[in-house]
């Protein structure tokens, strides 16, 4: 399994305002720039992302708690497999928050070199979009 990991301070940004923007899974769409749509079903147990080029990744919710949540891809055309993954925010010092976005997988049919690259990519372009539309949390 390789494991990948991005993490990203926000300053002026409290965890629980950065969760109320990123820790519903149906919102993904809303900040990252490589999702167009994302719906959820099966009770929203499961979301459906639909990619730039139409390309559609179903990624079942494993686990939901305050400030985290974990999913898996069960049908995707990325060169993935056994992909699991959880995105979470913790406050940093009062008035930031840390938001990590780590995963394990498998890479299919590409080294494991470019299946990393291409998970950091993704990660790193959904923490790096909050950035530039990141409202303050500080009151």
């Amino acid at each position: 399994m390789t494991n990948v990991r991005v993490t990203k301070r926000y300053e002026d940004m409290t965890a629980a305002t950065m969760w109320d923007r990123i820790g519903n899974p149906a919102s993904l769409a809303s900040w990252h720039p490589g999702v167009e749509t994302t719906e959820l079903i099966d009770g929203g147990r499961t979301r459906i992302n639909t990619v730039a080029g139409g390309a559609q990744v179903v990624e079942p919710i494993v686990e939901q708690a305050e400030h985290h949540y974990t999913f898996r891809i069960a049908e995707s055309p990325l060169p993935l497999a056994d992909f699991q993954s959880t995105l979470r925010v913790r406050d940093d010092d009062g008035h930031a928050c840390v938001v990590e976005w780590d995963a394990a997988f498998k890479a299919k049919d590409v080294s494991e070199a470019e299946a990393t690259a291409l998970v950091r990519g993704f990660f790193q372009a959904g923490l790096d979009a909050l950035v530039a539309s990141a409202p303050s949390g500080r009151s």
